[in-house]
């Protein structure tokens, strides 16, 4: 079978060959195991490469962002059922879609720096002041894990968490897809989450 890649995530002209393809996109996109594909074959062609180290805070790494030190790896995910248009709706997806990342795909123990780097990607879009506010905790919880302060286990369902709010804030979860729509509204207490309890069905959210 031959392995076709989404156009949308190649470079436009002229910017940078160092890593054409979002590393979360890339597996969002593709899902896993392609992506884990795709990647190696990438690597060896010397196309790809992980994230460059993020920044400490969420508003230097938007910052990094804005000047070109860092490529915009912005993502919605596909995690709605329609195509977002607006704004605040792009950013919900793409928050939500770092929420899948963490629970389905243990990015805060894989790939935090590469879910840093994408989350302050989510903040370039609408509101920054509000995005800064609602998950600029989220961004430190990882910033200290990438540190080797914070264990991944302790940081990753407060992260999720804090990020579901933030989702919420934005949109209802009839707009999402039911692959994500069940997440909300689990985990109304940050420091009480945990990732069983968002993996949960919806019926068997009691057992946690």
């Amino acid at each position: 079978a031959t392995l076709q890649l989404d156009h949308r995530h190649c470079p436009s002209p002229g910017s940078s060959l160092r890593r054409p393809f979002g590393a979360m996109a890339l597996r969002r996109s593709l899902g896993a195991p392609l992506a884990a594909l795709a990647a190696g074959l990438a690597g060896l062609a010397g196309l790809a490469a992980a994230d460059a180290p993020a920044a400490k805070t969420l508003a230097e790494m938007v910052a990094w962002i804005d000047s070109g030190k860092a490529v915009n790896n912005f993502f919605d995910g596909e995690t709605l059922k329609k195509k977002p248009k607006a704004d605040k709706q792009m950013v919900a997806s793409c928050l939500l879609d770092k929420v899948g990342a963490i629970v389905q795909e243990s990015g805060v123990e894989q790939f935090v720096n590469d879910l840093q780097v994408d989350l302050a990607a989510c903040c370039t879009k609408g509101e920054r002041s509000e995005c800064f506010a609602d998950v600029g905790k989220a961004y430190d919880l990882l910033a200290s894990v990438s540190a080797g302060e914070t264990q991944a286990a302790v940081a990753a369902p407060k992260v999720a968490a804090i990020l579901l709010r933030a989702v919420e804030k934005r949109i209802t979860a009839k707009e999402a897809k039911p692959a994500f729509a069940h997440y909300f509204g689990k985990c109304p207490d940050v420091d009480e989450c945990t990732l069983e309890l968002l993996k949960a069905e919806p019926s068997k959210r009691a057992e946690f």
